[in-house]
């Protein structure tokens, strides 16, 4: 070998390694790339989910929940510790507690607890037949508003106009309850209304 054609081998050896080094960096400058959209995308997933009878249907995400799935939930939740006999108040009980967020599941078990108490005491049953509910979206707090009527038995000893409300909590997606209570037209989302 000459010098001449150990010059030009080593040439196209340093040409050789300057491309293969172009390329490795293009493919770490694309996956630096995958990877800051991958983390920006995270959590950015939304879940739609359609009722039983597909009349709305709703999103939950991380960061957020639509107004249509807060409407329902309130609903649902309000009718679990309200419309309740001293027959089926433990299993409802069970089913509102699993979804009390965990910081506030010690104060609503109490609550409900002593609801129930009440109505083994007195042999009474409630049933709570909801007119509307109001939504805020930026408190995560559903308005309930409707009649309590309360029995001995199947004796209906009062009916009252009630307004409850449902305040939530969303983590990572899920929708936990943080606060049940009763409020008053003035203050229907029970902001300034101190938790009883």
């Amino acid at each position: 070998m000459t010098p001449e054609n150990i010059s030009k081998t080593h040439k196209k050896k340093a040409q050789e390694i300057t491309f293969l080094r172009m390329v490795v960096g293009a493919a770490l400058l694309i996956a630096l790339t995958e990877a800051v959209i991958m983390v920006k995308t995270i959590g950015t997933e939304r879940t739609i989910v359609m009722p039983p009878n597909i009349e709305k249907s709703f999103w939950v995400s991380s960061e957020g929940v639509s107004k249509s799935y807060l409407e329902k939930m309130a609903y649902f939740y309000t009718g679990l510790a309200l419309s309740s006999t001293k027959s089926v108040g433990e299993y409802q009980k069970t089913m509102f507690l699993q979804y009390a967020s965990p910081d506030k599941r010690g104060k609503l078990t109490a609550e409900m607890n002593a609801r129930l108490e009440f109505m083994e005491k007195n042999a009474t049953s409630t049933l709570f037949s909801p007119d509307g509910v109001k939504p805020d979206e930026k408190l995560m707090r559903v308005a309930v508003f409707g009649t309590l009527e309360t029995y001995v038995q199947d004796r209906r000893i009062s009916a009252q106009k009630v307004i409850y409300v449902v305040a939530f909590k969303n983590v990572n997606g899920t929708l936990f309850v943080n606060e049940f209570k009763e409020t008053n037209e003035k203050d229907m989302f029970g902001v300034s209304t101190p938790a009883k």
